[in-house]
């Protein structure tokens, strides 16, 4: 599923709209020589564009709306044109013309007053969101920061003219999805499979936790938590999943549910570091399972995250008693699985109320 950020102009004052949406716009100095255009945003899906993995809704929520035009070229290239920050709509700000590139950035965890401080497209690339800010207001984890931008230039014949300008910008959430969609029990060795055997969690492990709007950070090892195989409390809301179940021989757990969904920062790393003291390495799913009240744990390595991809463990069939270590990469005689990455895009619905869920 795709979002889009469909823009037509409008001529509508701009001093009225701001009133009537409580938005808060800023303008380049009167010094840029320019025309002014007037922008207005709108929000809509396109059936013909949804992907195969829908989201849930908190997923896929739109609660802010900030929107940033930049000069593109020239002496002020890189230099911002227009602000506006939308808690509702309509969505309608006043640009100038000419050469330009739009972002949009949704469920920003940047308050504006500091939004309003940006000035350059670099200072909007480089703000850093953090996992820990992507909860909705009941604190589950969804109403994800996300963005996406277009350029508009003379170039290609379609740069902000004086009159209609019709935008689209397609914006995609930061975080990264992991989800474990089933867990079977087949061992190998009769006499273990009599053992008791439960399911205790499923975890997130050298996970990633920070990002910037620009999506390409190369993270540090201080950006790296549940490290080394052992969960952090503070981030169990979206890194960890109690399962609490216990599996005979030959059972199944099956977790479609998007209550197991995990999530992380993208990581670019995809490549394990037994180095000490902690350096950085790929992340990891961890499970975490007791063979006769004993722990156990079937480490998986994921390899790179990207942003607003699903990776999905179709199932994990286990058949030998795991590591006695959270870190170390099960032997593959232990376990089958396979790894698919899909797109995790969204198509947003204009309601009644100006929120857009799907």
């Amino acid at each position: 599923m795709k979002k889009y950020l469909e823009m037509a102009a409008c001529m509508a004052a701009a001093a009225a709209l701001a009133a009537c949406n409580k938005n808060v716009e800023t303008q380049v100095p009167e010094a840029v020589p320019s025309a002014p255009a007037e922008i207005r945003l709108a929000l809509a899906g396109n059936p013909a564009t949804k992907a195969t993995v829908d989201g849930t809704g908190v997923e896929n929520a739109i609660r802010t709306v900030d929107i940033f035009v930049f000069f593109k070229g020239g002496e002020y290239d890189g230099q911002l044109d227009a602000y506006a920050h939308f808690d509702s709509a309509p969505y309608t700000l006043t640009a100038t013309t000419g050469d330009r590139t739009v972002y949009a950035v949704v469920n920003s965890a940047q308050p504006v007053s500091e939004l309003e401080g940006i000035s350059t497209r670099t200072g909007l690339l480089t703000k850093v969101t953090e996992i820990t800010s992507q909860k909705t207001a009941s604190s589950a984890p969804g109403d994800f920061t996300m963005i996406g931008s277009v350029n508009r230039s003379a170039a290609t014949a379609n740069a902000l003219v004086p009159g209609l300008n019709a935008i689209t910008v397609k914006v995609d959430r930061i975080v990264s999805r992991v989800r474990l969609l089933k867990i079977t029990r087949d061992f190998e060795s009769s006499a273990l499979g009599a053992q008791d055997f439960r399911i205790e969690e499923i975890y997130l492990s050298n996970a990633v936790g920070r990002e910037n709007y620009s999506m390409d950070r190369t993270p540090s090892a201080d950006d790296f938590f549940n490290k080394l195989g052992v969960p952090d409390a503070a981030y169990d809301l979206w890194m960890r999943r109690t399962v609490g179940t216990d599996l005979s021989d030959g059972a199944s757990k099956d977790m479609g549910d998007a209550a197991y969904s995990m999530y992380a920062m993208p990581n670019p790393v995809d490549t394990d570091s037994d180095e000490k003291p902690f350096t950085v390495r790929n992340t990891k799913l961890v499970v975490k399972a007791l063979l006769n009240a004993k722990p156990v744990y079937y480490v998986i390595p994921l390899g790179a995250l990207d942003s607003n991809t699903t990776y999905d463990i179709g199932e994990l069939v286990i058949t030998r008693p795991g590591s006695s270590d959270p870190e170390k990469k099960t032997e593959t005689a232990s376990c089958t699985f396979t790894v698919e990455a899909n797109p995790w895009t969204v198509v947003p619905l204009e309601t009644e109320t100006g929120k857009y869920v799907i």
